[in-house]
């Protein structure tokens, strides 16, 4: 493909979508718009949507960085590998990324734990409301 000129044009079009776009547009937002619903303190979708974009915010250099020095060059493997190889190598660099972004960016705040711990144990519910697990 390297020959292939306009081939290579396209690769690196989308490489420049992916890195450009995609990435910082879609996928950051997206990870900790999920990570505070999984995980945050409220209920409520326009908080967590809210709160997950000002931790994006707060981490957004880093964040970036780390995927152009990573995502950057796979993405110019990936995209000038023949087609049957795409998905595979994309899965498995996919695997490796979101391992490194869960350690980096996964852990639960400290004073939301209690918010993340519930039960839906009969006893434990009080007039509606949950109840954290007593921790031991």
């Amino acid at each position: 493909k390297i020959k292939d000129t306009a081939g290579m044009l396209d690769a690196i079009k989308m490489v420049c979508f992916d890195v450009l776009f995609h990435v910082p547009c879609i996928y950051f937002p997206s990870f900790y718009t999920c990570k505070e619903i999984v995980s945050g303190s409220t209920y409520n979708p326009v908080d967590c949507l809210k709160n997950g974009i000002s931790k994006y915010r707060k981490n957004m250099k880093e964040d970036l960085t780390a995927m152009i020095m990573s995502l950057g060059p796979a993405a110019c493997v990936q995209f000038s590998l023949p087609a049957h190889l795409r998905m595979p190598f994309r899965h498995m660099f996919s695997f490796f990324w979101t391992a490194y972004i869960s350690l980096t960016r996964g852990a639960v705040d400290p004073k939301n734990e209690e918010n993340v711990i519930l039960t839906d144990v009969p006893e434990m519910v009080t007039r509606g409301k949950k109840k954290p697990i007593n921790k031991v």
